[in-house]
């Protein structure tokens, strides 16, 4: 049976990456990833702005948990990019290890801007930002804190990539 590996952190962490890299490393190993499944888009999702540990276990993801025993016996590894760790109680019970990128809230905001940002006029930067700083920033904080603190391992996200990889590999090979 396959080990379940879960890759979290908040949005422009650096979890994809992480992901993509871990899985040319390991071999006969399935990513499935968060993104693919537009939970927050359901109507039954809770509101975004609204912390995690009043809403988790409001998301549906069913989806998600299905992806994951339909691989469990096909691959060694199931890699997760999921930004909840293990608080949904429909999933904890499935994984093996729990990975954190605790990535600083700087670097995340030039990452999301870069990422997001980058064909939009000024007017939707600064927009966006005033947003992030009367209420994205907390609700990324809180967030934070409600998932690191039942993670296995927690990375430092600005910690290169191949220290990051080092570190995961070792956690799975212990366990």
């Amino acid at each position: 049976m396959s080990k379940i590996i879960v890759i979290s952190g908040l949005t422009a962490g650096g979890k994809t990456t992480l992901v993509n890299s871990l899985a040319r490393e390991l071999k006969n190993s399935k990513i499935i990833s968060f993104d693919n499944y537009d939970i927050d888009q359901l109507l039954s999702a809770p509101p975004l702005n609204k912390p995690l540990s009043q809403t988790i276990n409001l998301y549906d993801i069913q989806n998600i948990i299905s992806a994951v025993n339909s691989a469990r016996y096909k691959y060694d590894y199931i890699l997760v990019d999921y930004p909840f760790g293990n608080r949904h109680e429909l999933f904890n019970r499935l994984i093996d290890l729990t990975v954190y990128i605790k990535t600083p809230l700087d670097i995340l905001l030039a990452r999301r801007i870069l990422r997001d940002f980058s064909n939009k006029d000024i007017s939707t930067v600064n927009n966006y930002l005033n947003v992030y700083l009367k209420t994205i920033r907390q609700v990324l904080i809180e967030n934070e804190n409600f998932i690191v603190d039942t993670a296995d391992l927690v990375l430092a996200g600005e910690a290169p990539l191949a220290t990051e990889i080092e570190k995961v590999i070792g956690t799975i090979k212990s366990l």
